[in-house]
């Protein structure tokens, strides 16, 4: 059986695939698989809810502050704001492929830049649940694969907005490791994370 870390080398070895795939992947697609993203924040609220809901008591019964609480909590009205974001980011102008800062040299030789992804992206972030939508959708629109790691306070309500946004990519055609998520919340495995060079860009 795979060790913890095993199975982390493994996440980053398909991020690093799926990165190669995503980097030709039209803007089309891309941008099919953020509209199907926004609508399943809405018709799997129920899902998401109930998930959210175990977070919450949990944070209760452990004696979280109010103020830290608030920063947990998702409902209607959130999911819909989430859901009006990522199709803002949908509706973005493509960045991959984008040329800028053309010239011709005097031998005639043509010189510009041109925006191409990152590849693998790797996320660390705590408490807001919405920020695993978030970051998902701006790596998706840029043509990267990522691998998150949110706080344990929330880890069933991220475990069901990956699953949620995995299913909405893969109905777009994207690879279903397009968006991977840690969902052991041991410290320890952050500290591998960040030596995985050969994963992460």
């Amino acid at each position: 059986m795979a060790s913890d870390r095993e199975k982390l080398d493994q996440i980053g070895s398909k991020a690093k695939a799926t990165a190669r795939k995503l980097a030709h992947t039209s803007t089309a697609i891309k941008n099919e698989a953020l509209f199907n993203i926004a609508d399943a924040l809405i018709a799997y609220e129920k899902e998401i809810l109930v998930a959210n809901k175990v977070d919450i008591d949990e944070a209760k019964s452990s004696g979280m502050g109010n103020a830290m609480l608030d920063r947990l909590i998702l409902n209607t009205k959130r999911l819909q704001g989430m859901a009006s974001d990522v199709q803002q980011v949908a509706a973005l102008p493509d960045p991959v492929g984008e040329s800028f800062d053309n010239k011709t040299l005097p031998n005639g030789l043509m010189l510009g830049r041109k925006r191409v992804p990152l590849g693998v992206i790797a996320a660390i972030y705590e408490s807001r649940p919405n920020v695993t939508i978030d970051i998902s959708s701006l790596c998706l629109k840029s043509g990267n694969a990522v691998i998150l790691r949110g706080g344990k306070e929330t880890i069933n309500s991220n475990k069901t907005l990956v699953k949620v946004a995995t299913e909405a990519c893969t109905k777009a055609g994207m690879p279903s490791s397009t968006i991977q998520y840690i969902e052991n919340p041991d410290r320890d495995l952050v500290s591998h994370l960040l030596t995985m060079k050969g994963s992460i860009d």
